[in-house]
């Protein structure tokens, strides 16, 4: 595969249009270049691309990939991967899981936002009406079964549940799914997931008490995503409150002493490569909403923190995004950059 040269793809990116950001949020940001982020999103189309999405890529992952690149081009006005996206949302091969069809569900929804296509609507509405129906029980005091061998109630299955509910909720306008947002989030609420200082563990035993499992950045950024929807639709800023908590919570408590967003454990495996570019999506949209203040000050400096160090970690978009930020695993690969992807994007790069 012919390499773009670091001259040339500079020269491609200054033509393209971007969103303009706020003025608080360009200072310190060098207007002169281009987005780091574009840089990042060609190199994971060099490297990476294939026909229905990207090699070496788990399936919930490409549902992940298409809403950081949909995001991307939101941003920037950077409308090259438009094909990709099409391809890879509409690729719903390898969904074992409700997390899964979950993740699928809502970027289905949000390609939808991008060309009304009407099937990929009728795809979420019909795939989130099937989970509903027949994993939701009263077990645990409801929520919905992560397997559909009904072995394991969790956080991340139920905060998608909640998200998704949103989602569909404000591209139908239908009152069936914010009754669900409402309804999901009451239960995770309850379930004892959340702990004292804000975060979020993996899921629940047998006996439906916290399992004492990591509390991973992706369960944090989930959440906020739902959370900072629910203040909007329900108009009640007591959620985005809870969502700004639990990324001031994350920001202190799953980050290196330098400030650099990590996993609680080292041994996450190909899935956990996902899991940073989750949190720092779900960051993006919560940053947008927040009022200018300290909080938002404190969270846009750990946010660009982050982006410089996914951008060191990439050799300066020569190379791949590592999939530890902080650096020294040498594990790159499509999950990871688009997790990299992602977190420029949260930073307005």
């Amino acid at each position: 595969m012919r390499t773009v040269t670091p001259r040339i793809l500079v020269g491609l990116l200054l033509v393209l249009g971007a969103v303009p950001l706020r003025a608080e949020d360009r200072a310190g940001l060098d207007t002169a270049r281009p987005r780091r982020s574009q840089v990042a999103a060609a190199y994971l189309d060099q490297e990476w691309a294939k026909p229905g999405g990207w090699n070496g890529i788990e399936a919930w992952q490409r549902f992940v990939a298409v809403d950081v690149l949909i995001d991307h081009e939101r941003r920037t006005g950077d409308k090259r991967w438009g094909d990709r996206i099409d391809a890879a949302v509409r690729n719903r091969t390898g969904l074992y899981l409700n997390d899964d069809a979950l993740w699928a569900v809502i970027a289905n929804v949000h390609a939808w936002r991008r060309d009304n296509d009407p099937e990929l609507l009728d795809y979420a509405g019909s795939t989130y009406r099937r989970l509903v129906a027949g994993y939701w029980d009263n077990r645990c005091g409801g929520g919905l079964w992560w397997d559909p061998a009904r072995t394991y109630k969790n956080a991340i299955t139920n905060e998608l549940l909640f998200y998704a509910s949103t989602q569909l909720y404000l591209a139908t306008g239908q009152q069936g799914y914010r009754d669900w947002a409402l309804r999901s989030w009451s239960w995770i609420e309850g379930s004892s997931m959340i702990g004292a200082d804000g975060l979020v563990n993996d899921g629940l035993d047998a006996q439906c008490r916290n399992n004492g499992q990591p509390r991973f950045t992706y369960n944090q950024g989930v959440l906020i995503g739902g959370l900072n929807d629910l203040a909007g639709i329900t108009g009640d800023p007591a959620y985005r409150a809870i969502a700004v908590k639990t990324a001031l919570a994350a920001m202190r408590g799953l980050s290196t002493p330098e400030g650099i967003l990590r996993e609680p454990v080292d041994a996450i495996g190909s899935d956990g490569l996902m899991f940073k570019g989750i949190f720092a999506y779900h960051l993006g949209h919560l940053l947008d909403a927040m009022p200018d203040g300290p909080e938002r000050g404190q969270l846009m400096a750990w946010a660009r923190g982050n982006a410089d160090a996914v951008w060191r970690s990439s050799a300066s978009g020569t190379a791949g995004v590592d999939g530890d930020w902080s650096g020294g695993t040498s594990r790159t690969g499509p999950a990871a950059q688009a997790s990299g992807i992602a977190m420029l994007v949260a930073a307005g790069d």
